[in-house]
Protein backbone atom coordinates (compact mmCIF):
# COMPACT_ATOMS: atom_id res chain seq x y z
CA UNK A 1 0.00 0.00 0.00
CA UNK A 2 2.50 2.24 1.00
CA UNK A 3 4.07 1.13 -2.65
CA UNK A 4 1.23 2.92 -4.38
CA UNK A 5 1.01 5.75 -2.66
CA UNK A 6 4.47 7.12 -3.69
CA UNK A 7 4.08 5.98 -7.07
CA UNK A 8 0.95 8.23 -6.97
CA UNK A 9 3.28 11.43 -5.26
CA UNK A 10 5.52 10.85 -8.02
CA UNK A 11 3.05 11.01 -10.36
CA UNK A 12 2.15 14.32 -9.40
CA UNK A 13 5.28 15.86 -9.02
CA UNK A 14 6.07 14.42 -12.65
CA UNK A 15 2.78 16.57 -13.64
CA UNK A 16 4.26 19.53 -12.37
CA UNK A 17 1.92 20.53 -9.82
CA UNK A 18 -0.63 22.82 -10.45
CA UNK A 19 -3.96 21.03 -9.67
CA UNK A 20 -4.32 22.56 -6.71
CA UNK A 21 -3.82 21.44 -3.45
CA UNK A 22 -5.20 23.33 -0.60
CA UNK A 23 -2.84 21.04 1.26
CA UNK A 24 -0.04 22.43 -0.16
CA UNK A 25 2.75 24.66 1.71
CA UNK A 26 5.43 27.47 0.39
CA UNK A 27 7.13 30.32 2.50
CA UNK A 28 7.74 33.61 0.34
CA UNK A 29 11.10 34.06 -0.68
CA UNK A 30 11.59 37.50 -2.15
CA UNK A 31 8.85 39.87 -3.65
CA UNK A 32 9.53 38.55 -7.13
CA UNK A 33 7.66 35.23 -8.11
CA UNK A 34 7.61 33.41 -11.51
CA UNK A 35 5.03 30.87 -11.99
CA UNK A 36 4.51 29.26 -15.44
CA UNK A 37 1.43 27.46 -17.55
CA UNK A 38 2.33 24.62 -19.68
CA UNK A 39 0.32 21.32 -20.87
CA UNK A 40 -2.90 22.91 -19.12
CA UNK A 41 -1.25 23.32 -15.62
CA UNK A 42 0.87 25.62 -13.74
CA UNK A 43 4.60 24.31 -12.74
CA UNK A 44 3.74 24.96 -8.99
CA UNK A 45 0.65 24.08 -6.96
CA UNK A 46 1.95 27.18 -4.24
CA UNK A 47 3.12 30.41 -4.20
CA UNK A 48 3.83 32.56 -1.51
CA UNK A 49 4.65 36.09 -1.30
CA UNK A 50 5.12 38.52 1.42
CA UNK A 51 2.81 40.26 3.70
CA UNK A 52 1.95 44.03 3.38
CA UNK A 53 4.23 45.31 0.69
CA UNK A 54 3.61 45.26 -3.36
CA UNK A 55 5.04 42.18 -4.80
CA UNK A 56 5.50 41.14 -8.59
CA UNK A 57 4.36 37.53 -10.54
CA UNK A 58 5.67 36.94 -13.61
CA UNK A 59 3.40 34.25 -15.57
CA UNK A 60 5.18 32.70 -18.37
CA UNK A 61 2.46 30.94 -20.83
CA UNK A 62 4.17 28.21 -22.38
CA UNK A 63 0.91 27.05 -24.55
CA UNK A 64 0.56 28.35 -27.98
CA UNK A 65 -3.08 29.33 -29.01
CA UNK A 66 -3.96 28.52 -25.84
CA UNK A 67 -5.42 31.63 -22.98
CA UNK A 68 -4.10 31.77 -19.00
CA UNK A 69 -3.95 34.13 -16.58
CA UNK A 70 -3.19 33.93 -12.71
CA UNK A 71 -6.21 35.25 -10.32
CA UNK A 72 -5.62 35.40 -6.55
CA UNK A 73 -9.00 34.41 -4.30
CA UNK A 74 -9.81 35.15 -1.04
CA UNK A 75 -11.15 31.41 -1.06
CA UNK A 76 -11.90 28.60 -4.26
CA UNK A 77 -15.20 30.31 -4.47
CA UNK A 78 -14.56 33.71 -2.78
CA UNK A 79 -13.62 37.31 -4.19
CA UNK A 80 -10.60 38.18 -6.43
CA UNK A 81 -8.25 39.98 -4.40
CA UNK A 82 -5.92 40.30 -7.98
CA UNK A 83 -6.96 39.40 -11.56
CA UNK A 84 -4.05 39.53 -13.95
CA UNK A 85 -4.82 40.01 -17.32
CA UNK A 86 -5.41 36.79 -19.72
CA UNK A 87 -3.12 36.24 -22.12
CA UNK A 88 -2.99 33.93 -24.83
CA UNK A 89 -0.22 32.01 -26.60
CA UNK A 90 3.24 31.81 -25.85
CA UNK A 91 4.13 35.22 -23.92
CA UNK A 92 5.64 36.50 -20.46
CA UNK A 93 3.80 38.97 -18.33
CA UNK A 94 4.33 40.47 -15.33
CA UNK A 95 1.67 41.76 -12.58
CA UNK A 96 2.04 43.99 -10.00
CA UNK A 97 0.12 42.79 -7.34
CA UNK A 98 -0.26 45.18 -4.31
CA UNK A 99 0.21 44.66 -0.70
CA UNK A 100 -2.14 41.91 0.70
CA UNK A 101 -2.54 41.02 4.00
CA UNK A 102 -1.36 38.06 6.22
CA UNK A 103 -3.80 34.72 5.19
CA UNK A 104 -3.74 31.37 2.68
CA UNK A 105 -5.32 32.53 -0.15
CA UNK A 106 -6.00 30.68 -3.98
CA UNK A 107 -4.83 31.37 -7.31
CA UNK A 108 -6.20 30.12 -10.20
CA UNK A 109 -6.52 30.41 -13.91
CA UNK A 110 -9.82 32.18 -14.89
CA UNK A 111 -9.84 30.24 -18.11
CA UNK A 112 -9.79 26.74 -16.50
CA UNK A 113 -10.60 27.12 -12.70
CA UNK A 114 -11.30 23.68 -12.27
CA UNK A 115 -7.74 22.03 -13.30
CA UNK A 116 -4.93 25.28 -12.90
CA UNK A 117 -5.52 26.49 -9.31
CA UNK A 118 -3.33 26.30 -6.26
CA UNK A 119 -2.52 27.60 -2.58
CA UNK A 120 -1.24 31.73 -2.40
CA UNK A 121 0.30 32.00 0.69
CA UNK A 122 1.05 35.38 2.38
CA UNK A 123 3.18 35.81 5.62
Amino acid sequence: MLGIAAVGMLLLAACGGGGGSNNATCAPNGAQLDITAKSGAYDKACLAAPANQPFTITFHNDEAGAPHNVDILTSANGSSLFKGNIVTGVTTETYKVPALKPGTYVFRCDVHPETMKGTFIVK
